[in-house]
């Protein structure tokens, strides 16, 4: 009526378990170890099941391979992990679709439900139940998509969905957990790169939208954001409210998300090594005395640069350009000669992914910070990719719009409700003084371009400044050092060394004399 095949390699505390909840109902249990030494197969033949050994090929490809070359006789097949049961509920359920003469079961597969414990206890929440597993199939009807881990199985429409869970806890510990996601990790990363310069499409598998969603994001964003662990935190113990699992859920959100920042880092470790190769052909990717290369006879492809062409600005300086002259209009009319239509964003994924991350998570910290917390501001802005040096002084209300466009040196300040607004890269030199609602503007517009496009240009206060109150400094603004700019001063051009200037625009009035 059904036949059950479990994938094994030491497990001989959770053998027992799995076997002893289908074995008094399953027409024949087979277990397919790769070598274990811990007693495994010795288990597995105690208790009835018939042990069949294969060389250890990978997850999918171990279990493609019993679906195979098994000698299965029922019409449906039960897959099973070592650390998984079937309750009684959940097999009364099963024995239900299995009854039924197969040809009038419209299903090629069910989804099973699975509950997940942890420090044995059940996980709820955290994103981890309700957790759709294809376990029940049709023989002959699904394999498994060759991925490296976390493959998911590949069958035709229709298929089911079975809400009794089965109980997956693996007593192996927590050390074993933590190994196991570390081993996980680094074959996640590997797979991930290899989808990523392939282009690969999860359209095949049968997967919940919601697997689609987490390939999709770990693929294409992860990699590319600032502190994906704790994404993957605030996701699970907040939105999926892993807090309502008590304390097991919050460790368990937090062994999960510190997985998550392995497979990131992997994975970007691979694309650095892949990039120093030039993805010539390689070695392959394993991990492997803390190396990670390619396989012999697989080719990277690097993906496609997209040159700029002759007549786009340059993406961080940005320089005005002239439009040829409109035919449609003569010389006596004095309207636009055509209207404007703005450029798409100019920011790239990975810019737009690190703003994100600056504006839900960086500023509010920044902001709440306590007034003379100086050295934890400096060090958030780094962690954002900002170059602030010693003894710097920026108060919480500062408006800073992209950190990383920031270099502020040495024993600077800056006052309460500045606005650094650094689309362009914004020097502040050492010993220089930002006062309070001060804005420093490094972008603009090429408004004689109906793209509208934005000018990135940068702006350096040298050293020993002061920018008074409420002072605007605009784009491609150099400031001499040792120069006072006086309260509510406008600067659009550079400003010489060593001078006190004020007004609209700022113009130097008198030599800065140091007693």
């Amino acid at each position: 009526m059904i036949d059950v095949m479990i994938i094994t390699y030491n497990e001989s505390l959770n053998l027992p378990h799995c076997i002893g909840s289908v074995r008094s109902w399953a027409s024949r249990v087979f277990v397919v170890d790769s070598g274990s030494t811990d007693g495994t197969q010795e288990i597995a033949t105690e208790m009835g099941a018939e042990l069949v050994h294969h060389d250890w090929e990978g997850y999918a490809r171990q279990k493609n391979w019993g679906l195979r070359s098994l000698p299965f006789v029922s019409d449906w097949i039960l897959i099973l992990d070592a650390d998984e049961v079937i309750t009684e509920k959940l097999r009364d359920r099963i024995l239900e679709v299995a009854r039924q003469p197969t040809g009038r079961v419209a299903e090629n597969g069910y989804f099973i439900n699975r509950v997940t414990y942890f420090m044995d206890k059940p996980i709820r929440h955290c994103g981890y139940f309700p957790s759709w597993n294809m376990r029940l199939l049709k023989r002959g009807r699904a394999f498994y998509e060759d991925r490296a881990v976390h493959e998911h199985m590949v069958v035709d429409d229709p298929v089911g969905y079975i809400n009794e869970p089965m109980l997956h806890n693996d007593r192996r510990g927590l050390e074993h957990f933590i190994a196991k996601h570390n081993r996980y990790s680094t074959l996640e990363a590997q797979q991930l790169f290899h989808e990523y310069i392939t282009h690969a499409s999860d359209d095949q598998a049968n997967l919940t939208d919601e697997t689609r969603r987490r390939r999709w994001l770990k693929r294409n964003m992860m990699h590319r954001m600032p502190f994906p662990w704790l994404w993957r935190f605030i996701y699970m113990f907040f939105f999926r409210l892993g807090f309502l699992d008590g304390r097991t859920g919050f460790d368990f959100c937090k062994l999960i998300a510190t997985y998550d920042g392995m497979v990131a880092l992997k994975f970007r470790y691979i694309m650095s090594q892949a990039k120093q190769a030039g993805f010539e052909p390689a070695k392959a990717m394993q991990w492997s005395g803390g190396t990670l290369a390619v396989p012999e006879g697989d080719t990277l492809t690097a993906p496609p640069t997209m040159p700029l062409p002759d007549d786009e600005p340059d993406p961080v300086e940005g320089t005005l350009r002239q439009l040829p002259p409109d035919p449609s209009q003569d010389g006596s009319h004095r309207g636009p000669a055509m209207q404007t239509q703005p450029e798409s964003s100019p920011w790239t994924f990975r810019e737009k992914v690190a703003r994100a991350a600056w504006m839900l998570i960086g500023k509010p910290i920044f902001r709440l910070t306590f007034h003379n917390w100086y050295g934890l501001r400096a060090w958030l802005l780094r962690r954002f990719g900002a170059t602030v040096g010693r003894r710097v002084a920026i108060r919480p209300s500062v408006n800073i719009e992209v950190p990383w466009m920031l270099e502020i040196q040495d024993d600077a300040t800056v006052g309460d409700y500045a606005i650094l607004y650094s689309l362009g890269k914004i020097t502040i030199g050492r010993r220089s003084i930002v006062s309070q609602y001060a804005h420093i503007c490094a972008g603009t517009h090429d408004y004689t371009n109906p793209s509208f496009p934005l000018l990135r240009t940068p702006i350096l206060i040298n050293e020993d400044v002061w920018i008074g109150a409420d002072v605007y400094i605009g784009p491609g603004v150099e400031v001499g050092r040792l120069t006072v700019v006086g309260a509510r001063s406008s600067v659009y051009k550079d400003l010489p060394e060593g001078q006190v200037c004020v007004g609209n625009p700022a113009r130097a009035i008198k030599e800065r004399v140091l007693r």
